[in-house]
């Protein structure tokens, strides 16, 4: 039986060996990586469970549907290059004074919507600042008597709004415009470019991306009630047909649009306490006490004094209740106010200028996905780290991305954007460290020789089809390769098999050296599909 044993099993080996003899280098290589492979997954099954059978490890169709954005500040970041965006220059003092001057002496100016979605904001004028005499005085008396109400000071949030947008009514929040006023940016570029003796200049300005010009509307501070009633938006040729020749100056090619707004204080539910007043029969409202917060006439006896209980005849009553007179909580037989409001028809206790945003070349939208790899040497949970490389991939246009290495946790040989059997960056010589020392890991926590880096651009223009309908897929092509059992074996993210790397959004961190990817984010339940996306721990 040992001899037959013996015969059998050298015949079997003599087979095995005949049929690797046969066999080309690239069969072999597949067959090692099989191996590899197969025994990576199984530790991944095991650790993580069975993926899903549609999972697409974040490469899958992006979704593109506008996120809230409207103040994205690319064009403004002296680190990022903006496909030649055109921003306008600050207005000069005889432009604003123009704006100022039509605002101020033109009663219930149209609204002439430009229908924009890419569009600078300018602050023109803050209200009450400089009022035109005999005009609006664009500060009000509050129903006390004695408090001013600065129109300006209680208009926030300015607000882009569509009322008719496909799904409910689109708000845009603009942000840095407030009290009238926008903050100051200073280092806005100079129309994507070097120009007017240096790249910068400063502003008060904000750039909107995809958003509306449909109306406008800012919230009284005093309640947050939000009055897209009293805004006018012209053109520049507007304001030049009404004022003639001086307003020349708004024809500078940049074709603006200018919108006021008139201030309304409290008039409605907002000033009304939980109190009633009856008189005869009838219910009337009763105001609340703070009267500083709406505006309005404080009733006076002919001699100027307030009002005493001896005051309060029968016939006085039913006289202010006639005038549309309501008492004042805490005091409502002696404080009776006719509530008013502000609004007086100039446009001009806020003004801004309204500018369309374009480019030198097509605008495109910011794609951009970060991938985190693991290099086929994980067999236990607190190996999947998947930190042995971390790259991002950001669009620059339809053909190109910049590539941005982030971290390297591995210590074998791993390349990114490699063609088939040569080429690509060798990412720890990218950092120019060794290939034994982790990059950006904290592996020094687990005594592991640790460098700390800044992240590296690989490549500013890495040609591809960059579409919106390709990026992802795209991404998920570009070639990342380990160094093990001396071949280049590639990372791979299948639908619906084990994973070597996946993608994420730009504020999803890599974990650290040797900590379980279950321990950062919920990784298990991504891979089995309990969760279309990564979820933070």
């Amino acid at each position: 039986m040992t001899g037959i044993a013996a015969f059998a099993l050298c015949v079997a080996f003599t087979s095995c060996s005949n049929e690797f003899d046969s066999m080309s280098e690239e069969e072999l290589e597949n067959l090692e990586l099989q191996k590899v492979f197969s025994k990576y997954e199984n530790a991944f099954i095991n650790t993580f469970g069975q993926p899903a059978a549609d999972q697409e490890w974040g490469f899958g169709a992006l979704n593109v549907t506008r996120v809230e954005n409207a103040n994205a500040n690319e064009w403004a970041d002296p680190n990022k290059a903006y496909g030649g965006l055109k921003v306008p220059p600050p207005l000069t003092d005889k432009q604003i004074a123009v704006v100022k001057k039509y605002f101020q002496t033109v009663k219930n100016p149209t609204y002439e919507d430009p229908h924009w979605t890419n569009y600078f904001m300018q602050q023109v004028y803050k209200g009450y600042t400089d009022p035109m005499p005999g005009y609006s005085p664009e500060k009000y008396l509050a129903a006390d008597g004695g408090t001013w109400i600065y129109a300006s000071n209680n208009m926030d949030h300015l607000a882009a709004i569509d009322p008719n947008a496909e799904g409910g009514e689109f708000v845009d929040h603009i942000n840095n415009f407030n009290h009238g006023d926008c903050s100051t940016n200073g280092t806005v570029l100079d129309n994507g470019g070097n120009a007017n003796n240096g790249p910068f200049h400063s502003d008060k300005i904000m750039y909107m991306k995809e958003s509306t010009t449909a109306s406008f509307g800012y919230y009284n501070s005093n309640g947050s009630v939000r009055r897209t009633e009293y805004t006018g938006l012209v053109s520049y040729q507007t304001i030049i047909d009404m004022l003639g020749d001086e307003a020349n100056c708004l024809n500078d090619g940049w074709n603006r649009s200018f919108m006021g707004f008139d201030f309304e204080q409290m008039v409605g539910p907002e000033i009304i306490s939980n109190e009633t007043f009856t008189w005869k029969g009838k219910e009337y409202p009763v105001l609340v006490s703070n009267q500083n917060m709406y505006c309005g006439t404080f009733y006076k006896k002919a001699n100027g004094q307030d009002l005493n209980d001896s005051d309060l005849t029968d016939e006085l009553i039913s006289s202010l209740l006639a005038d549309d007179y309501l008492p004042v909580s805490g005091g409502a037989n002696k404080k009776w106010v006719k509530v008013g409001g502000c609004a007086d028809g100039y446009y001009s206790d806020w003004i801004v200028c309204l500018t369309k945003a374009e480019q030198d070349k097509p605008f495109t939208r910011t794609l951009f996905l970060r991938v985190m790899a693991e290099d086929l040497s994980a067999s236990q949970a607190s190996d999947f780290d998947f930190n042995d490389v971390v790259f991002d991939v950001e669009r620059v246009d339809d053909g190109h991305a910049k590539i941005t290495l982030q971290a390297a946790g591995g210590t074998l040989p791993l390349r990114i954007n490699s063609t088939e059997g040569s080429g690509g960056w060798e990412v720890h010589a990218a950092f120019k460290v060794p290939v034994n020392t982790m990059v950006n890991t904290h592996a020094n926590l687990k005594g592991l020789s640790n460098a700390d880096c800044n992240p590296v651009v690989l490549s500013t223009y890495f040609a591809g089809d960059f579409t919106e309908a390709k990026f992802a897929e795209t991404v998920r092509n570009i070639r990342v390769e380990v160094y093990k059992s001396k071949t280049w074996m590639p990372l791979e993210a299948k639908t619906g098999v084990a994973c070597c790397k996946f993608a994420v959004s730009e504020e999803k961190t890599w974990a650290n050296e040797r900590q379980n990817i279950d321990e950062r984010y919920g990784f298990s339940e991504w891979v089995q599909g309990f969760t279309t996306t990564l979820v933070d721990r």
